[in-house]
């Protein structure tokens, strides 16, 4: 299985989910909204699909940013090479392209975000149990790539990650 979401009705039917999750269960705080349905519709056409990765990346850069409260330019450092990379960048605006994003592959999901102006720095990093979450989507869709396309094994699976996804997003979220 190459993605989990290989036609335009199923990913429009996640993108449709989670921004539900985001928007229904009354996430914001006094701080900050949560990302917005044109926000997580970017998140998914800039990685190619919905995963906890990138929605942990995006999480991570929204805290951040708000935290750090910088008014001009930042720029970020991330220690893990992931999914997760797209979603800082989305949430940030900090890029590899405009030299505000730097890789640092430490294998630990930690976001840095500097104020260049200010020079003051806000250092984001999920809970134990968001990594033990997305532990269990990464074993689901591992388990599903190992199957035969369309197995009743693998349709199984795939329900199973979806409703991992669903889970995963709601926590996240939750936590806003």
């Amino acid at each position: 299985m190459k993605d989990i979401h290989r036609n335009a009705s199923k990913r429009i039917s996640v993108r449709a989910l989670i921004v539900s999750i985001i928007l229904l269960t009354g996430i914001s705080t006094a701080h900050s909204a949560p990302p917005d349905a044109e926000m997580c519709s970017f998140l998914e056409r800039f990685h190619g699909h919905t995963c906890p990765g990138s929605l942990m990346g995006l999480r991570l850069g929204l805290a951040a940013k708000e935290a750090l409260n910088a008014q001009g330019r930042i720029t970020a450092k991330t220690l893990m090479l992931a999914c997760s990379v797209d979603g800082i960048q989305v949430a940030t605006g900090a890029t590899i392209g405009n030299r505000a994003l730097t890789l640092e592959d430490r294998g630990e999901m930690a976001l840095i975000l500097t104020d260049v102006q200010t020079d003051k720095q806000v250092e984001a990093r999920l809970t134990q149990e968001a990594m033990n979450r997305a532990k269990i989507f990464r074993e689901l869709s591992g388990n599903a790539r190992t199957m035969d396309d369309g197995s009743p094994e693998q349709v199984n699976i795939k329900k199973k990650l979806t409703r991992s996804l669903t889970g995963f997003a709601q926590y996240l979220m939750r936590r806003w």
